[in-house]
């Protein structure tokens, strides 16, 4: 479980992988390793750090981005992802991982 503070929790939706508790989310990275090593080439694991979580953050908003251009940001993109339910939950993913980056001091650190 990979754990960031987030002071405004109340905006941010929950997901079977992405729980949010009082100020604090929480992702279980094994729920989203298949998703973001077949879209990242990178696999979610418990040890990311700082660095890492920028740059799958990056990799997925870059593939949300790419997906509206090419008009295909639609329900029959999540049912490619058997891990996904939703494309806000890609959307949180991304968040979660770029909010992960901003609070760690130290690009090499672990983010948990």
């Amino acid at each position: 479980m990979i754990r960031i503070e987030h002071s405004d929790v109340r905006t941010v939706p929950s997901f079977e992988g992405i729980q949010v508790e009082d100020d604090e989310w929480r992702l279980d990275p094994e729920k989203y390793r298949a998703f973001t090593e077949s879209v990242t080439g990178i696999a979610l694991t418990e040890e990311l750090s700082a660095a890492d979580c920028y740059r799958i953050g990056n990799l997925l908003e870059a593939f949300v981005a790419e997906r509206k251009r090419d008009g295909e940001w639609n329900d029959s993109l999540v049912e490619r992802y058997p891990d996904i339910d939703s494309l806000e939950e890609i959307v949180t993913l991304a968040q979660f991982l770029r909010t992960c980056h901003d609070q760690c001091p130290d690009a090499r650190a672990r983010c948990n």
